[in-house]
Parts: structure tokens; sequence; C-alpha cells
């Protein structure tokens, strides 16, 4: 009877731990973790996703980023600086008359050098046409030598005259190109910026 007694005082306690340990272990769930291409997945043993471990980027991935993040820096980039022209344009000129005023001040100024310089060239010619005509009279004799380094240095002359006739025309083309697109982007920009015009209405008359 004493050892019945001694053995149910000794097993109380244990089983009285078991009973305690039991609800702690239960209230924790089984977790599984399964690997994907985004990262990490922690999961119970009812499969409920309990958090998410994003993985680390990957080398491509990181020079993707790079890449964007330099492209959107050099857009920035440009808008800042039409942004920039743009305030300019509008602080130049109030009106779309000026831009062609400018532009037309401009054109003149070259005009008139390229007359000037098929004027010359022409002078040029004429004394060349009469150096060789008279090279032509004298034969086998030929011109005198200073006549003859005359003619060298006419030709030499002609041929700058011509490519700074050529050079003109082509900055004049510019120019005239410059102000077309100046007075394009001049329009744009003043009809966002003007305000929409109030609707007129008829007065009521009284009857």
């Amino acid at each position: 009877m004493y050892r019945v007694w001694m053995h149910s005082m000794l097993a109380a306690p244990c089983l009285a731990s078991l009973l305690v340990a039991l609800p702690l272990h239960a209230a924790e769930p089984a977790r599984t973790t399964t690997t994907t291409g985004s990262g990490v997945v922690v999961m119970d043993n009812q499969g409920r996703v309990l958090r998410t471990l994003q993985a680390p980027p990957t080398k491509d991935e990181l020079a993707a980023k790079a890449s964007d993040e330099e492209r959107a820096r050099d857009k920035a980039k440009v808008d800042a600086e039409q942004a920039r022209k743009d305030r300019i344009l509008l602080d130049s000129y109030t009106t779309e008359g000026e831009i062609d005023l400018a532009r037309n001040r401009a054109s003149q100024a070259l005009d008139q050098q390229m007359e000037i310089a098929r004027n010359y060239a022409a002078s040029l010619i004429s004394r060349q046409t009469e150096l060789r005509k008279h090279k032509a009279e004298l034969g086998a004799k030929g011109l005198p030598p200073e006549e003859e380094q005359e003619l060298g240095r006419l030709q030499y002359e002609i041929d700058v005259q011509n490519a700074s006739i050529v050079q003109k025309k082509q900055d004049l083309d510019r120019i005239i190109a410059r102000y077309t697109s100046d007075k394009r982007r001049w329009q744009e920009l003043a009809d966002k910026q003007r305000m929409p015009r109030p609707v007129a209405t008829s007065p009521v008359t009284a009857k």
C-alpha cells in the first residue's frame, strides 16, 4: 500500500508537467519554407503563408535598375534644358511679328554679304578673262611674269569667294530653319499659356 502511494506521488508531478507542456507545443504551428524565384516563403502546416522573405537582387536586376536611373537622369537634364530654352524664347519675343523681324534682319545681313562676295568674284572673273584673252593673243610669247602671277592669284581668290558664298548660303538656310523652329515653339508655348476666352452671352431683355 505504501509503495502504491509513493508511486502515485512520484507520477503526479510528471503528468502535470506533461499537461502544462502540451499547450505550449500545440500553440506553435509547424513551419515549412519554399524557395521561389522572388524569395523564400514561410508557411504553416496548413499551407498558410506566414511571411515572404525577398531574395536579394541579381546582377542583371541591379544593372537594369542602374540603367533605368541613368535614363531618368538624362531625361531630367533634357527637360531642364528645354525649359531653359523656352524661358529665353518667351523672354525674347512678345509677338510672332518680332520673330519675323529678327529673322529678316539676320537674313538681310547674310544676303548683303553674299551680294558683295558675288560682285567681287564677278570683277575677279572679268580681270581673269581679260588676262587669259591677252595671253592667247601673245601666243608662244606668253604673259609677262607679273601678269602670269596675277592670273594665278585671281584663280585662288575666285575660289575663296565662291567657297565663302556657299558657306554663307548654308548659314542663311540654318538661320531660316532656326527662326522657323523658334516661331513654331513660341506659338505652342503661347497657346499653352493663353487663357480660355469667356463665352459671350446676349443680355436678356425684360418684357
